[in-house]
């Protein structure tokens, strides 16, 4: 079992553009509804590697849960029994995860690996299932599932029907949206290389680094090492159909 370190903060970020607030999941709900899953919730410190939940395990009810990272970064990735890792997604700052498991009481789906040092806030399972009672923050819990329902579904047709240049361009317009809805403020810059987007993608490494080009050559975004800025959303989600 993984050895979480809880600061016994309650504290949470106040700055309004902290992504935290500039999330749209969260900023759409009612200031009390996001004061009752703040006040929730424990600080998380998490160090580069440890893991904040481990593939397989059932969820630790007093010391995992829903949970929103306020700094750092998390991969979230699956090992094959031959040991090969396929990392599935990156979770930054103001994105809320892990709330699967904590609903249906199983096991965690995948591993969730802090990248470099990261700041959780996590609402215990025990708490979760407290907090539910309330119809309408449950009902905002459910559309959370269904934004991530519309997300996973979008990849699974990327597979079948997409181009690898639309799909890795898909991929990319998923990553500077945090998997929400297209609409408004994006991510300007990606943090993710050409090793871990062809992980996610299926794709080997070359054939990712020549989509890539592709993207550079019309315009869609610019290339550095370890980091994808996004030149034009709407060049790139031109390429993503």
């Amino acid at each position: 079992m993984t050895n979480l370190s809880l600061s016994g903060s309650t504290s949470w970020p106040t700055n309004a553009q902290h992504p935290l607030y500039t999330n749209r999941w969260f900023s759409s709900l009612s200031k009390p509804q996001q004061e009752t899953l703040l006040a929730a919730g424990r600080r998380m410190l998490l160090s580069d590697g440890q893991l904040f939940a481990t593939q397989g395990e059932p969820v630790r009810k007093r010391r995992d849960g829903f949970a929103v990272l306020i700094d750092g970064l998390i991969k979230v990735s699956s090992t094959s029994n031959d040991g090969r890792e396929a990392i599935l997604n990156f979770i930054r700052p103001g994105q809320w995860f892990g709330e699967l498991a904590v609903l249906d009481e199983g096991s965690r789906e995948r591993d969730f690996f802090s990248v470099g040092s990261s700041d959780v806030l996590v609402i215990e399972a025990d708490a979760m299932y407290t907090l539910l009672q309330d119809a309408q923050l449950a009902s905002q819990i459910a559309r959370l599932l269904a934004m991530r329902t519309r997300a996973l579904l979008s990849l699974a047709e990327g597979f079948t029907l997409r181009s690898s240049l639309a799909r890795t361009a898909r991929r990319l317009v998923m990553l500077a949206y945090d998997d929400e809805a297209e609409t408004g403020q994006h991510r300007s810059s990606l943090d993710v290389s050409q090793d871990a987007l062809a992980s996610m993608l299926g794709m080997t490494r070359q054939s990712v680094a020549s989509q890539l080009r592709l993207l550079a050559e019309r315009g869609a975004i610019e290339q550095a090492y370890g980091r994808i800025k996004i030149a034009s959303m709407s060049a790139l989600l031109e390429q993503s159909t």
